[in-house]
């Protein structure tokens, strides 16, 4: 286990990263720019100023870890998302309790992915592909929206070991094509981390949705978030999120309103002197005020849609799939189709 602790980050546009490896990276600065003269946001631009410098290391953002080795993204993480060992038991390829013995025993030699072509949980292909799969997931993420990156790690190695390499440039060109595709299919992002819930709302003609969404509405709640969603399905969570927003876009799915607290009972006011003696003031307003309603008699808040479109402003481009996720072999099907529509 890598103890090396994380290497500060100072001010808005630097790192310091005094690396203990070959590739001796004095110091990582941002510029903010990419080499063309465009902004970059400021994470990825930290990622490139590393990949530049060729480090090797764990790149900490406020919102996952990106792992970098000789200047490639290899692997990322984030608490937002599934991680690969979840997708694995998501899709039944491997039991939860095998999986923990399996990182108890082998994380800290880094050769996780190697143990689980040669125990036949997945092959080298399906491997490749869910991994690459995992990391733009994670990755979109890790670099999402408002996040700051928080330090950078030298020398520290993911526990899959070596299985895919990704161009920094490429992960953030996939990173912004996933924030426009969210964009063009419903512009406010409320429903990314907001409980959603089922509106049951119909529009006449419109054909019925697959099956992969009418999982989602069915569990959609309003208490569960699009991450929830998409942990209790096994599924991508961007993939999850992108669902969720063309629901919304078909006005199937909105966020509950917040529940306002009812105001508190003021009770008639009492004179003392009407009070039995001995009785305090404080015991006479506690008997006159009237008990809270019965959890079951307060009235349920009613979903609330959200902003409507257009017809036709926004269409959804990708059709329906017609599968469920809970067949394992369908599942890892769509994850692999998944990385290489990523790799395009």
């Amino acid at each position: 286990m890598n103890t090396t602790a994380a290497v500060p980050v100072r001010g808005a546009t630097g790192i310091d990263a005094t690396s203990t490896d070959s590739t001796n990276v004095a110091r990582a600065d941002v510029d903010g720019t990419n080499v063309d003269g465009t902004a970059f946001d400021e994470d990825a631009a930290a990622v490139a100023r590393l990949a530049d410098r060729r480090a090797t290391g764990a790149l900490h953002t406020e919102t996952g870890t990106l792992f970098l080795h000789q200047g490639a993204v290899v692997h990322a993480e984030s608490p937002h998302c599934l991680g690969l060992g979840e997708l694995l038991i998501g899709c039944g390829r491997i039991t939860p309790d095998a999986w923990q013995r399996l990182l108890d025993r082998f994380a800290g030699e880094h050769r996780i992915g190697r143990l689980l072509v040669a125990q036949g949980v997945v092959t080298t292909g399906e491997l490749e592909a869910c991994s690459v799969a995992a990391l733009y997931d994670a990755g979109y993420f890790a670099l999402g929206p408002g996040s700051r990156h928080t330090g950078f790690e030298p020398g520290a190695r993911h526990w899959l070991g070596p299985v895919n390499a990704v161009a920094p440039r490429l992960l953030h060109r996939e990173v912004v094509r996933r924030r426009l595709l969210l964009q063009r299919v419903w512009p406010w992002p409320q429903v990314d981390s907001a409980p959603v819930v089922r509106t049951g709302r119909t529009l006449p003609g419109a054909l019925p949705p697959g099956c992969r969404r009418r999982e989602i509405l069915e569990h959609a709640d309003g208490r569960r978030t699009p991450a929830d969603l998409a942990r209790l399905l096994g599924r991508s969570s961007y993939a999850t999120v992108l669902e969720v927003r063309r629901l919304a876009a078909a006005g199937l799915i909105a966020t509950p309103p917040a529940v306002t607290p009812p105001a508190p009972a003021h009770p008639a006011a009492v004179h003392p002197a009407a009070l039995p003696r001995g009785t305090a003031t404080c015991a006479g307003d506690a008997l006159s005020r009237p008990a809270p309603p019965h959890p079951d008699e307060r009235p349920q808040p009613l979903p609330q849609p959200l902003p409507w479109r257009t017809r036709g402003a926004s269409r959804c481009r990708a059709a329906d799939d017609q599968l469920s996720a809970h067949a394992p072999e369908t599942a890892l099907l769509l994850r692999i189709r998944t990385a290489l529509e990523a790799r395009l």
